[in-house]
């Protein structure tokens, strides 16, 4: 069984260095005020690990100090994770830094490991991240390998075993007080430990040590705990510079509609509502609802609609930090377009609802809705989207027009009544009267289609017309 282990050795700086290029970095412990890692303009100008962070400024005074952000590593490493499971099944997570493959369950679909590697490269090809590579007969020796530098891929058993002995011990997981109990005896590489009886390092050292060399040799198989993407998408942005006009805030949202728009197809969703949190120095953090009717998977109309939003925002004060999440999914059940169809498209009635949503508001976007009367001046209201419940079937008449006079009109035109009477009443329990009226679909001498009724007096009233 073949384990390929990718090593990330500086997440967070190489996410750093997107936003400051040409910059030297570093990462320093707050508490000891101790380098904890370096960029390689950094180490470029003698900066190291290990350094106070006095030296570290005097070496290279254009050094940018940042504090570690493990809960941002995670987040970084979880979407190295959802990139690579495109293209390979068991895959587990190695935090802080890393991510574990098994090759041996993909090498069915790719016969040849090379053409595997390939797609996973092609993965990673436009990440800002620096990583190591290393394969093992075990997971334990493929991580020691990219630990200590040796990127191996395509290495014989006895090559293996080889490259494992020169490892230093320092790069393995054994318990720092049994590494240090080992290099008093001379022992710094992996290959002296393993050529020692198993008799003597049961005698002279820990269970811990016993335990890591059978696990690294093979003899006990761990599996880790495979990683499977969660249906969720929540990203957070740390802006370069606090931003003032909220139509700003469309550039540096462009990447993550993009993220949003890969998560979406290769779980075959649409999303029906974005929330934007916009992150303040002083002021609470102000939450923005983007909602698109009917889903939509499309960063460029989400960005659309977000556009609108924006245009009528105020910002109380700058905007540091951008939140972006996605809700309320439904499955992609849209069909198959034809590819040799214009790409420009008329907008459907559902893009075309949250476009006016977005640019007037949902109160100012309304939809009749039929109620529960039979009479037609209370049968019909006007209902905000946000207020829309389901219609029921029961409620739709067949013969009813579109376009119904709030009240209606005497009829003055002469008509062919098309079609027998539909008495209407209604008993007024007030006055005791009772309303009565016979509908007719007729027809005027152009043509058109009315609807109209007759009262018991024989008067005739225009009611609505159809389309």
């Amino acid at each position: 069984m073949r384990w390929l282990y990718l090593y990330f050795p500086s997440l967070q700086l190489d996410q750093l260095a997107v936003q400051y290029p040409a910059q030297p970095m570093a990462l320093a412990c707050p508490k000891r005020h101790q380098l904890l890692g370096v960029n390689s303009l950094a180490a470029a100008a003698g900066v190291k690990v290990g350094q106070s962070v006095a030296t570290a400024v005097l070496l290279c005074r254009e050094l940018q100090l940042f504090s570690p952000e493990p809960a941002r590593v995670k987040q970084l490493l979880q979407q190295l994770a959802e990139r690579l499971y495109q293209v390979t099944a068991d895959l587990a997570l190695q935090p802080p830094d890393a991510l574990l493959i098994r090759v041996s369950s993909m090498l069915k679909l790719y016969p040849d490991p090379a053409r595997y590697w390939q797609q996973l490269q092609l993965q990673l090809a436009d990440c800002p991240y620096q990583y190591l590579a290393a394969a093992g007969q075990t997971p334990l020796a493929a991580k020691l390998l990219a630990r200590s530098g040796q990127a191996e891929l395509y290495l014989t058993p006895a090559a293996e075993q080889a490259k494992l002995a020169l490892c230093p011990l320092t790069a393995s997981d054994l318990p720092a007080a049994s590494i240090e109990q080992l290099a008093r005896l001379g022992i710094r590489q992996l290959g002296p430990l393993l050529a020692l009886p198993a008799a003597e390092l049961a005698r002279r050292f820990s269970q811990d040590v016993l335990q890591y060399l059978a696990a690294l040799t093979g003899r006990v198989l761990q599996l880790p705990q495979f990683y499977r993407p969660r249906l969720q998408f929540n990203r957070e942005l740390q802006l370069h510079y606090e931003i003032t006009e909220s139509p700003q805030l469309l550039k540096p949202l462009q990447p993550l509609l993009q993220q949003l728009q890969q998560f979406l197809r290769r779980a075959n969703l649409l999303c029906q509502r974005l929330q934007l949190t916009l992150q303040f120095r002083q002021h609470s953090p102000l939450p923005l609802q983007i909602r698109a009717r009917a889903g939509e998977a499309c960063a460029a109309n989400w960005q659309q609609l977000l556009s609108l939003h924006l245009a009528q925002l105020q910002l109380p004060e700058p905007v540091y930090a951008l939140q972006l999440a996605a809700t309320d999914y439904v499955p992609d059940q849209r069909a198959s377009c034809n590819l040799l169809a214009q790409r420009s498209q008329p907008l459907s009635k559902a893009q075309l609802l949250s476009v006016l949503v977005a640019r007037l508001g949902e109160q100012a976007v309304v939809t009749p809705l039929l109620s529960l009367s039979h009479w037609p001046e209370a049968e019909s209201s006007a209902s905000t989207l946000a207020a829309l419940p389901a219609l029921n079937a029961a409620l739709c008449y067949q013969l009813r027009p579109i376009l119904q006079l709030p009240k209606a009109l005497p009829l003055t035109e002469a008509v062919t009544l098309l079609s027998g009477a539909e008495r209407l009443e209604q008993l007024c329990w007030q006055s005791g009267t009772l309303l009565q009226r016979d509908y007719y679909l007729a027809r005027t001498e152009q043509g058109q289609l009315w609807w109209v009724y007759r009262t018991p007096q024989q008067q005739w009233y225009l009611q609505g017309w159809f389309s």
